[in-house]
């Protein structure tokens, strides 16, 4: 079963069947995890990093939890997602990332086809998994506080919605990875300087007051927050992702326009932004990010062409399998035929 939010997470991957799930779903509570396992570090002699050993997925799960309760950030989502009765899995998503079915509080993270043995000799794919964690984390706590926005938003409204979600998954990952470096773990975050979300770590040092410190500036979040939107493909596929959500609810919906006629509004932008203490590191900047293109433009044309159809869509209406713009017309040329909507 597809969890109709998964759309909205550029990397997160459609929730797989029964079928093609990991056959261990491993709970949340922290105190689960509290029991370290046998034979867990061995040396990486090419990094010079501890790295685990992992026998099997529980062993993996037991890392990222241990780890990131290293993180005030991440133990916080940590223990949020714990309380609301949420579950993690493995499975292998074809993709990278993470998926999640909101219904039944489900987690689950790519192994990226590796056993767990690989995973644990692989510094790349090991922190990939853990920073997916991360994002999945933040990803399930906004949706309870943004469940069913489509309902409300206008489609364009809710595309913009989907970006400023996807630029804050990867904002706490990267909040998380430099709160780990702190705690002595400094390979977490070179992973995010090499990833594709590098750019955003190099725009998050500028506004540190000293390097080595793992206090979070609000500024230095919000800088990285802006530059992500300094990267056309990240905006590209949350946009694509987003434009498939739409489309399935548009299929689904036995009404003419399912979407609502709301536009965002700058609090909700800044509260998208709500640390687990409280702190709001976009406070001020909803109005600004409204208004400021590079926030909003679309310049992928196959996204343009995406959103015009579900536009025409929205107008369009069926009678005796010819479409119509103009419903009243359709009804003078087909008085005595049913009329329906494009996509249902």
């Amino acid at each position: 079963m597809k969890a109709p939010k998964d759309a909205l997470k550029s990397k997160k991957q459609p929730f797989p069947e029964p079928s093609a799930r990991s056959s261990e779903q491993v709970s949340l509570s922290l105190r689960a995890f509290a029991a370290q396992p046998a034979q867990m570090q061995c040396a990486d002699a090419g990094t010079g990093e501890i790295c685990p050993f992992f026998r099997d997925d529980t062993d993996i799960l037991i890392w990222c939890v241990d780890l990131l309760s290293q993180s005030p950030i991440a133990r916080a989502l940590l223990r949020a997602a714990a309380c609301e009765g949420w579950s993690v899995g493995l499975a292998d998503l074809q993709g990278g990332g993470y998926s999640f079915d909101a219904d039944q509080r489900t987690i689950l993270l790519d192994r990226c086809a590796l056993s767990a043995p690989a995973l644990g000799r692989s510094g790349y794919f090991r922190h990939s998994l853990l920073m997916a964690f991360v994002r999945a984390l933040r990803d399930v706590a906004s949706e309870q506080r943004f469940h069913s926005m489509e309902n409300h938003l206008t489609p364009e409204a809710f595309m913009i919605l989907a970006r400023l979600r996807n630029a804050d998954c990867d904002v706490i990952a990267l909040a998380c990875a430099w709160e780990l470096r702190g705690a002595g773990h400094p390979h977490v975050w070179r992973h995010m300087i090499g990833s594709s979300e590098g750019d955003m770590a190099i725009a998050f040092v500028k506004y540190l007051d000293s390097a080595p410190s793992a206090t979070l500036a609000p500024a230095a979040l919000a800088a990285a927050f802006r530059q992500w939107f300094g990267e056309d493909s990240r905006m590209a596929s949350s946009d694509h992702d987003a434009l498939e959500f739409l489309d399935d609810v548009l299929g689904s919906s036995q009404t003419r326009n399912p979407f609502g006629h709301s536009r965002l509004k700058a609090d909700l932008v800044e509260s998208l932004s709500v640390l687990p203490g409280g702190v709001c590191y976009l406070a001020g900047a909803g109005r600004e990010i409204l208004a400021d293109p590079s926030f909003l433009d679309m310049e992928d044309l196959v996204n343009q062409t995406h959103l015009l159809h579900i536009m025409r869509d929205l107008e369009a209406v069926i009678v005796a399998d010819v479409p119509f713009r103009d419903e009243s017309l359709a009804r003078r040329i087909f008085p005595d035929a049913p009329v329906s909507r494009m996509g249902v």
